[in-house]
């Protein structure tokens, strides 16, 4: 089992795959809203807790998380690294694998086009993923989407090794 990771201090995203013949399956997907904590530590805390309780639940093996890319704001990009090192904290102190992928590889994983917008995304999950609902909010999307980008990987790369 893949646990997607989309960073965010307000809302961070994420989504727990299993491959399947077709199409991968969502386990559970959501956000971790830690809007009503009033201090950056109090988010950072309650993003811990979560993840811990989420891996806790599901056990998956790897934790697949978005690379923070250049932002032009510094202070979102500052924000959103926080987040970021809270679930690769969590991640490794499961002992999960970790995968790293930065939105371009998502987005030409999942679009075909390493220039793809949200809406592109969006509209290619029901493609690639068994979904009980249209995924509406972009952070859950994204962190399908790079779940999704590990699966991808991890098939081509189990591949290569048994052609070699």
């Amino acid at each position: 089992m893949i646990l997607g990771i989309d960073p965010g201090t307000t809302g961070m995203g994420y989504a727990f795959l299993v491959a399947a013949d077709a199409r991968a399956t969502i386990i559970e997907c959501g956000i971790v809203d830690v809007r009503a904590s009033s201090t950056a530590g109090e988010r950072l805390l309650a993003i811990s807790k979560a993840l811990d309780d989420l891996i806790g639940r599901h056990r998956p093996a790897v934790l697949a998380v978005e690379r923070l890319y250049f932002n032009k704001n510094a202070k979102t990009a500052m924000r959103v690294s926080e987040a970021r090192g809270i679930a690769l904290l969590c991640g490794a102190r499961a002992g999960l694998e970790i995968a790293e992928y930065t939105p371009q590889e998502v987005k030409l994983t999942v679009a075909g086009h390493g220039a793809a917008d949200k809406k592109a995304i969006q509209a290619m999950l029901p493609h690639l993923v068994a979904l009980d609902a249209p995924v509406t909010q972009d952070n859950v999307a994204d962190a399908i989407a790079i779940a999704l980008t590990h699966l991808q990987r991890a098939k081509f790369t189990a591949a290569v090794a048994a052609a070699t």
